[in-house]
């Protein structure tokens, strides 16, 4: 693809309305210093000190900033927060960015916001604290994200399935309602990422990388799987699944297989220190937004791929790819080439 090429398909994400369904979380950075040499007058115990404290979206709530910064303009999500600080501080994050938030439900008890911490201890993550890894839906709670959901699909084009936390949104019954709703509505694009539940999908495109994949057909991966494994593996799954498959192979690039086709993109060759955290929700939120604009899996797997790479090199943080920052990378390999 040319610069103009990925300019003029990112000129159709302004008008692509998207919702986004399943597990929402905060990330929180902030630095931390554990040799103060101050100690609790009340507990005896030594004090650490926190410092820069800061709060990203994450999870699902990390595709729709993506999302955002690529450009999409109507982005609706469908989930749940707890009646708690980190609640509103999610709620606030999405309404800055002008996000539709009429279906991100506040559960009134029971309900932890899910936040990952992310303490800077000298240069690298030490310990995370999680809360919300205890969370459990009520049945007639999640009955009422479905009928916001099916509100939404008559007026969406993409959307997508987010599954992250041991105890998700979707369970394996509650996918089954989902996959209903997909084939109700053949003319909205799905697009599934999820960690444990991938099997349950059906008739969505399903965005695996190759644990997952290895995972979800109970084998071993090699330790560095190589194209045709990805391939005659991917392909093997998707002949169950029913749906397209798009696998992510870190440095090596992806993959997208489906029925009619295979496309690939090389993985692209990147200086210094990387950090993978939020690439694949960098990918999800892509592959959608090409999804939406009507963009050719060959095309869509070249974006992706490129949006990823300027992703992982953006440290310390759940990053984003926008247009300019694309456009920069693709510039500079297309000069390398």
């Amino acid at each position: 693809m040319t610069a103009s090429d990925i300019t003029a398909l990112f000129q159709r994400f302004s008008t692509i309305r998207v919702g986004v369904i399943g597990d929402f979380a905060l990330d929180l950075y902030f630095t931390l210093q554990t040799q103060t040499g101050e100690r609790s007058l009340e507990t005896k115990r030594d004090v650490f000190w926190g410092s820069h404290p800061r709060a990203s979206l994450g999870a699902a709530g990390n595709v729709v900033q993506n999302l955002m910064a690529l450009g999409i303009a109507n982005c609706r999500v469908i989930g749940c927060v707890g009646n708690d600080l980190f609640g509103r501080e999610m709620h606030y994050l999405l309404n800055t960015l002008g996000v539709d938030t009429r279906h991100l439900y506040t559960v009134p008890d029971g309900w932890d916001t899910c936040l990952y911490t992310k303490p800077n201890l000298n240069g690298q993550e030490a310990n995370r604290i999680d809360f919300g890894v205890a969370n459990q839906l009520a049945d007639n709670l999640f009955a009422t994200l479905i009928t916001g959901l099916e509100e939404a699909l008559t007026d969406l084009d993409v959307v997508v399935i987010n599954q992250q936390f041991a105890s998700p949104l979707l369970t394996e019954s509650r996918m089954a309602v989902l996959n209903e709703l997909i084939a109700r509505f053949p003319t909205v694009r799905f697009l599934a990422d999820m960690r444990d539940m991938g099997t349950q999908v059906r008739g969505a495109t399903l965005k695996v990388n190759t644990t997952e994949l290895a995972n979800f057909l109970q084998i071993k991966a090699p330790e560095s799987p190589d194209l045709d494994w990805c391939t005659r593996h991917g392909n093997a799954f998707r002949e169950r699944s029913g749906g397209p498959l798009l696998i992510t192979r870190g440095q090596a690039g992806m993959l997208y297989l489906d029925q009619r086709e295979t496309q690939r993109a090389e993985g692209l060759s990147l200086r210094g220190e990387l950090d993978t955290v939020g690439a694949g929700d960098t990918v999800v939120a892509t592959w959608a937004a090409c999804m939406g604009a009507g963009a050719a899996p060959t095309q869509a797997v070249q974006i992706a791929n490129l949006a990823a790479a300027v992703t992982v090199q953006k440290l310390n943080q759940t990053g984003t790819a926008s247009l300019s920052e694309i456009l920069a990378l693709h510039a500079m390999h297309a000069n390398h080439d």
